[in-house]
């Protein structure tokens, strides 16, 4: 079963395979294909070497399949690396209405005062009696303004 070297890129975290010309590309169908296991332990050293100059993290033999489409991971987490995550964790543009109004014209202005209280002894209370608060930015438009 054909092989490909997978890896992270360790300047942003993004899946990368070995290519064929020694740089990572983010794309499967750039990896370079190893046809046999002593081939693929071959090129992971090469990886690992990669991997000691801080460029790639944790490399590793991955099993592929190729069909008409290209080229395909057999395991379902390699599957899910290649292709990106099986959720939409990002808003989509089209679920709003491009005209919506997100702050009603005649609501009131909310202003929020959060205060943090930080449980202590009765001792630390009586050498340092103030009391920790976080004011919200929305206390202070004019100081966030400059």
């Amino acid at each position: 079963m054909p092989k490909v070297i997978s890896a992270n890129r360790l300047a942003d975290g993004i899946v990368v395979y070995a290519g064929r010309d020694g740089s990572w590309p983010e794309r499967l169908s750039q990896a370079k294909i190893f046809a046999s296991k002593a081939e693929a332990e071959a090129g992971l050293l090469v990886a690992q070497n990669d991997a000691k100059r801080n460029l790639v993290v944790e490399p590793v033999v991955v099993e592929v399949t190729q069909d008409a489409s290209g080229l395909r991971a057999v395991t379902l987490r390699e599957a899910i690396r290649a292709l990106g995550p099986t959720i939409d964790f990002l808003p989509r543009p089209h679920a709003f209405a491009p005209d919506a109004n997100w702050a009603p014209a005649k609501a009131a202005k909310q202003t929020t005062h959060a205060v943090l209280r930080i449980p202590r002894s009765a001792d630390a209370r009586e050498n340092d009696p103030r009391e920790h608060e976080l004011l919200s930015t929305t206390d202070f438009p004019q100081e966030i303004a400059r």
